[in-house]
């Protein structure tokens, strides 16, 4: 067990393990995710924005029912939340199978996604789009591009909120072209195609 931050008890990784077998029925057994729009990475996502994004679904703040009945959030408690987090985060793909850590390159303008992530994602995603972990900031390299597409529709539409800001504007001016191409660039980011 260990002690984490987000957590006012020890965590119990193999509790976390347990209780995250009905999350693996769409993000896989060791939370890779698959390449589409609506089963996001959830393996080395920092636990306290895990916790955050569980605590959202049940609040209804986000909204999913079929992923809120699957995964039965409304009968974890507090612990329960603490130890998925937890657990989602020690994952480290690389040492379980490399090919799950695989992010598909996704097609667009390079040099302009750069230039968009660079003015409005590297101070919190850092230049890497490694995310800041004690800050509970998520990897941009290391999520499907199809999906992060699909949160910034959601944020574009005001059916999710961008950095706990309800007013952040970040991306309601951008068009699905410059969306592709800031995609393009975070893509170009993970380690795979950094080789």
């Amino acid at each position: 067990m260990l002690i984490t931050p987000f957590a006012s008890h020890a965590v119990d990784l193999e509790n976390g393990k347990k209780q995250a077998r009905s999350c693996a029925l769409c993000h896989g057994h060791y939370g890779q995710g698959t390449p589409g729009p609506a089963s996001p990475r959830l393996a080395g996502t920092p636990a306290g924005y895990m916790i955050k994004q569980i605590e959202a679904y049940i609040n209804e703040d986000r909204i999913n029912p079929r992923m809120v009945v699957t995964s039965s959030l409304h009968s974890l408690s507090e612990d329960d939340i603490d130890d998925i987090a937890a657990y989602y985060e020690s994952i480290n793909l690389d040492k379980i199978n490399p090919v799950l850590n695989h992010i598909p390159l996704w097609r667009g303008d390079v040099a302009l996604g750069r230039e968009l992530y660079e003015g409005d994602c590297k101070s919190c995603h850092r230049k890497n789009g490694m995310g800041k972990s004690r800050k509970g900031i998520p990897a941009l390299a290391l999520q499907y591009p199809r999906y992060l597409f699909r949160q910034i529709k959601m944020f574009q539409w005001d059916k999710r909120v961008h950095d706990d800001d309800p007013e952040d504007d970040t991306f309601d001016n951008l068009s699905d072209k410059e969306i592709e191409a800031l995609l393009s660039y975070v893509s170009s980011l993970a380690p795979n195609n950094k080789k």
